[in-house]
């Protein structure tokens, strides 16, 4: 560089504020307007009638995740935090058992698992994608382990092949948390969709968003079936609906409402240019930084796309000759 960095005391290259990123257009005003006139602002009944699997527009933008991303079933929650914890509880995890998690990642993650009284086990991370590396979580098993939840963090999917893998060795059940990489590919697959469970995150700050909200995505019947009992008051539909299988069956408020869903609906359509467009701002970024000793761009995986929900690098402070908070 020729010239003193702004932040040394040199000339700034921007010197106008930006407007707040808004990825909501009047498609979704129109949706949500539509669903307030209607004055159905959410159909869920918690108990077994044909309104338990909600109102027209949960429907509808259910069917629409399932056909984009490619599985049977696509069910929405009212937030990723509620869907990790329906995914838990769905494939069976009971007080004690043990699920192998990245300690590199939001809090639910541990959390959700902690909701059943089990106990999240730490596996290490990948240094280069920061997600699970298969060889520590083939470490970490033992005769309690049950299960393993995959991170998808920063907007690239684990080694997904290597994982399910172990899971299939050691007869264990794959969760993919799959928050920050919707869009995401792996082999031709999008992330999440290849473990027993995964899903996504709706909340606002997300490559797609209805405020607050998630959408978790499987094609497994059973899992699918214990995921909307548990997203609505599994304990209080069982006689009813005539559910034999009772272990969890304690249901929670997990619905995701008509006007978040209409939203999403409208939302999901742009899922493929929000991708490609961060994806374009990316490799600019990369290219433009290729040259600076003491800083790493984003590694990908072979046959993989990141979704980047963040651009993560990697600094060496001391070859910048600067330091970390002084960058930031």
């Amino acid at each position: 560089m020729q010239q003193e960095l702004a932040l040394l005391g040199g000339p700034k290259t921007i010197t106008k504020t930006f407007n707040r990123y808004n990825p909501i257009g009047s498609e979704e005003v129109e949706a949500a307007k539509a669903v307030i006139e209607s004055g159905v602002l959410s159909q869920f009944i918690g108990a077994w009638h044909e309104d338990f699997y909600g109102g027209p527009k949960v429907k509808e933008f259910e069917r629409a995740c399932a056909d984009y991303f490619g599985v049977k079933h696509a069910i929405t929650v009212n937030s990723w935090t509620s869907g990790l914890i329906a995914a838990v509880g769905a494939i069976g995890i009971e007080p004690g058992d043990e699920v192998i998690v990245t300690p590199w990642t939001m809090c639910a993650s541990a959390t959700a698992i902690l909701q059943w009284n089990a106990i999240p086990v730490f596996a290490d991370i990948d240094p280069e994608t920061f997600n699970l590396d298969p060889k520590s979580v083939e470490a970490n098993i033992t005769p309690y382990t049950k299960a393993i939840m995959v991170v998808d963090i920063f907007g690239q999917s684990a080694n997904m092949e290597a994982i399910m893998d172990i899971a299939r060795r050691h007869n264990l059940k794959v969760i993919s948390d799959t928050a920050q990489a919707p869009g995401a590919l792996y082999q031709g697959k999008y992330a999440g969709t290849l473990a027993d469970v995964g899903g996504y995150s709706l909340n606002y700050h997300k490559h797609i968003h209805t405020g607050e909200g998630g959408i978790l995505v499987t094609n497994d019947d059973a899992i699918a079936e214990r995921l909307q009992l548990i997203r609505n008051h599994a304990e209080a539909v069982v006689a009813g609906k005539g559910v034999t299988n009772l272990s969890n069956m304690i249901g929670y408020n997990f619905r995701l409402g008509e006007i978040e869903c209409a939203i999403g609906i409208e939302q999901l359509k742009k899922l493929g240019g929000y991708v490609a467009s961060r994806q374009h701002v990316a490799e600019k970024l990369t290219t433009g930084l290729s040259g600076l000793a003491g800083l790493r761009t984003p590694v990908i995986q072979q046959d993989c796309t990141h979704a980047y929900y963040v651009y993560p690098m990697v600094m060496d402070v001391d070859l910048l000759g600067i330091s970390r908070s002084r960058i930031v």
